[in-house]
């Protein structure tokens, strides 16, 4: 089935808002959108509206369509929710025996550091974000997937425009975290992963507020 116009809009806006070429604070208009992409103001309009109810944009009445900032808070807040959902995945795996694809996982983490290698920062974050992901999906709840699913861009997207911002700073620390992850879950000891997962949020939540992002 062929995309619409307006899918194909929304996609291509989306994909430049998380890989960093529209960054926070942009000012987009319809008009030009519309006659970049070769299509009419009514898809353009509708993935528009689309990225707004996602978080992304914002409109702004007779002045165009702004890329929103994600602040220190929401980005918090999204990753405590991630990692809450993991730690709540951790106690069922060690209270029911859940089998996990450790292939899978395996692959993930394999795919982040080959990232790390080549300094792509975005393919880090995508398969760091993949192999939490691969890990809650253990359990089959679908109602975290699907929250899981409205926030994990926008976490990408906050983290990619802090890592072009800060090059001082050392990055790609979760692929340290999810490699210890991977070998507590390889050994069987889910309890283990809990608390490598506990650690690292408290440690993350500690960063950030030093940061004076809030």
């Amino acid at each position: 089935m062929m995309a619409s116009q307006s899918e194909i809009a929304y996609s291509i806006l989306k994909e430049r808002i998380i890989g960093g070429r529209l960054t926070p604070g942009t000012l987009l208009s319809e008009n030009e959108l519309a006659e970049e992409l070769k299509m009419s103001r009514t898809p353009v309009r509708n993935a528009i509206t689309h990225l707004e109810s996602e978080g992304f944009v914002v409109s702004l009445k007779n002045r165009g369509v702004l890329i929103k900032e994600i602040n220190g808070k929401e980005m918090l807040d999204m990753y405590e929710a991630t990692m809450a959902m993991l730690v709540y995945t951790l106690d069922v795996i060690g209270e029911r025996g859940v089998r996990l694809n450790l292939e899978r996982l395996a692959e993930l983490l394999e795919k982040q550091l080959q990232a790390e290698q080549a300094d792509d920062y975005l393919s880090y974050m995508k398969h760091s974000m993949l192999f939490i992901k691969a890990v809650v999906s253990s359990i089959h709840n679908q109602a975290m997937l699907a929250v899981m699913d409205t926030y994990v861009d926008k976490i990408s997207m906050a983290a990619y425009i802090n890592y072009l911002n800060t090059p001082y700073i050392k990055h790609y620390s979760a692929n340290a975290l999810n490699r210890s992850i991977y070998e507590a879950l390889k050994d069987g000891k889910a309890d283990e992963a809990r608390r490598i997962v506990k650690n690292a949020l408290a440690y993350a939540r500690e960063r950030m507020l030093e940061s004076g992002q809030f």
